[in-house]
């Protein structure tokens, strides 16, 4: 074969082998392209859901869990000796909801300031003070009786028959305050020991939605 025919044959075999790694680098770039928008779709729809997730976990906790209280003091004020508390919110007042336990330190401590407000505003707020010690082994109802004589608490008090009030509003630890509107909803849960200036600053906002 003469040399111009080998030329045009060498030329031909790298066109062919050209073009062939022309095509593979084309499918490897369209599959690249397909997974991108896989994985891209992934994402959105991860975003999406967790958005829903968040979303319904919102509205959930702004719902208000009815239960039975059994009222230490404060009878006149709730309504009797055994109450629901569906109905403490049906008063038309916004409503404090104060977990706490005979032998909690911190409860003992911020109900000095739970005190001082209910004295300044229980003609327009309700204020009530949940005893679930015995729920959480921090005392028994002698105890919370003692502690509500010992720092010459007045504001109503009582204790639910069961933990489910601790489960409704995922109260890990005491002392937690829930509070709600004068609809019933609620308006914001605040975990740990609370005191009067900040009891002021929930309510001034909560007034300020009402």
């Amino acid at each position: 074969m003469g040399s111009k025919g080998k030329r045009a044959k060498k030329q031909r075999t790298s066109s062919t082998a050209g073009g062939r790694t022309g095509r593979a680098a084309q499918r490897r770039e369209s599959a690249t392209q397909r997974l991108t928008l896989v994985i891209g779709g992934l994402a959105i729809g991860l975003v999406v859901l967790v958005a829903i997730v968040f979303f319904v976990g919102v509205v959930s906790q702004t719902e208000a869990s009815d239960f039975e209280v059994t009222v230490y003091q404060g009878q006149e004020e709730l309504g009797g000796d055994d109450v629901n508390f569906n109905d403490v919110l049906t008063a038309g007042k916004p409503v404090i909801l104060n977990f706490w336990g005979g032998d909690c330190p911190p409860c003992r401590a911020e109900m000095p300031d739970l005190q001082q407000f209910y004295d300044e505003h229980q003609a327009a707020v309700t204020l009530l003070g949940l005893d679930v010690g015995k729920y959480r082994g921090l005392g028994t109802k002698q105890s919370a009786l003692s502690l509500l004589e010992e720092l010459e608490i007045t504001y109503p008090a009582g204790t639910p028959p069961n933990s489910k009030p601790l489960s409704a509003y995922d109260v890990s630890g005491l002392p937690s305050t829930v509070f709600f509107d004068s609809n019933g909803q609620v308006f914001r849960q605040w975990d740990g020991l609370i005191n009067a200036r900040q009891l002021e600053d929930v309510i001034s906002g909560l007034l300020d939605e009402s």
